[in-house]
């Protein structure tokens, strides 16, 4: 007996998908890869072992591909919003959401210029250190905010010349809120954070 053609549901999302995964964080893939293999592994066979195809496949299929886009459209937030409390489009795969609380557990904390960007690489001129940031200027890793890569934490995309409050740990500047474009009054609230 024949059965009939069917696209592989797998192959339809990474014909229909323009990201390319060359260019994914291995985090963002792992997490896709184990919700399609999650939703493989619950899909019951039928006679002769051959998958039948259910609708939870097709479901699975549909938050792997809404995953996806999560993931390419929540790599910033419009020009000009200065991000609150509240979570914004990234706060998913935040690890701490932004607040002035959580923005004292950081490592470091200042006013900036961009002066330079090498992928993911941004060299600031320093205005105004806050907190653990020694010199005039600081390179730090800004994985999502400079265009080269797409991640789902949020922040602005960084521009050469531009102003921005920069937060972080170690040699990475968060985004999720911990990294957004310059305002006097928000900078007045990280330095008391910061106990400035």
């Amino acid at each position: 007996m024949n059965e009939p053609f069917e696209t592989d549901p797998l192959d339809a999302l990474r014909a229909s998908d323009p990201v390319s995964t060359d260019h994914l964080p291995s985090a963002s893939l792992a997490r896709i890869r184990a919700r399609v293999r999650e939703d493989v592994m619950t899909n019951t066979t039928g006679s002769a072992g051959r998958p039948v195809r259910t609708i939870s496949l097709g479901i699975g299929v549909a938050a792997v591909a809404a995953l996806a886009l999560a993931i390419v459209m929540g790599g910033g937030r419009p020009g000009g919003l200065v991000p609150g409390s509240s979570p914004g489009s990234g706060s998913a795969s935040c690890v701490e959401q932004y607040s002035a609380a959580t923005l004292a557990n950081r490592e470091f904390g200042f006013d900036g210029t961009v002066t330079a960007i090498a992928g993911d690489k941004v060299t600031f001129a320093v205005n105004d250190a806050f907190r653990g940031v020694d010199g005039d200027t600081v390179t730090l890793d800004a994985a999502g905010m400079t265009g080269t890569s797409i991640t789902s934490a949020g922040g602005p995309t960084l521009a050469v010349g531009e102003r921005y409050l920069v937060a972080g740990d170690a040699t990475f500047a968060w985004g999720c809120g911990f990294t957004q474009p310059y305002d006097a009054t928000v900078a007045a609230e990280w330095s008391a954070a910061f106990g400035g």
